[in-house]
């Protein structure tokens, strides 16, 4: 080892040594080791804290009356001069909305009839393994498909 290397071996054991004596970070111990100023605070006392005076609260004002939100229209839209040129379009309730929402109903009723029809199975126990793997699985899928017919309906408004 050279001379360097064995100081910098010193000095890390000096560090870690007044690490455990006071507490602080390794950053603190090897700037006390070295003679610099103190990083940051090595565990001072606490000065004594002055009372602060009380402070009066301000009067409270009444809350103003609420306005209910205006509802969206998602269902129109009137364009009347886009990009320079005047262009009148009313868009009206999208039709592919529609086909997705009466879809997503049928097949809502269809997944509550499967379910229905494999417990039915189950009390009779007639039912294959992979009929207990889908009826374990139906309960989430009907919720989901609950979820997306709001999601829907919001769009067709």
């Amino acid at each position: 080892m050279t001379a360097a290397q064995k100081k910098a071996k010193d000095n890390f054991k000096k560090a870690i040594a007044y690490r455990k004596k006071t507490g602080c970070t390794l950053k603190q111990a090897f700037a006390h080791v070295y003679g610099k100023k103190s990083v940051g605070s090595v565990k001072k006392k606490a000065a004594l804290k002055k009372k602060a005076a009380k402070k009066k609260a301000a009067p409270k004002k009444k809350a103003a009356s609420k306005k209910k939100a205006a509802a969206r229209n998602y269902g129109s839209h009137k364009d009347t001069g886009s990009h320079n040129v005047r262009v009148s379009v009313v868009s009206g309730i999208d039709n592919k909305n529609l086909q997705n929402l009466n879809y997503l109903v049928k097949e809502l009723e269809r997944a509550g009839r499967q379910l229905y029809e494999l417990k039915l199975h189950k009390k009779e126990k007639k039912i294959a393994p992979y009929g207990i793997t889908l009826l374990k699985r139906y309960p989430g899928y009907i919720k989901s498909l609950k979820k997306q017919i709001t999601e829907v309906k919001k769009h067709i408004k």
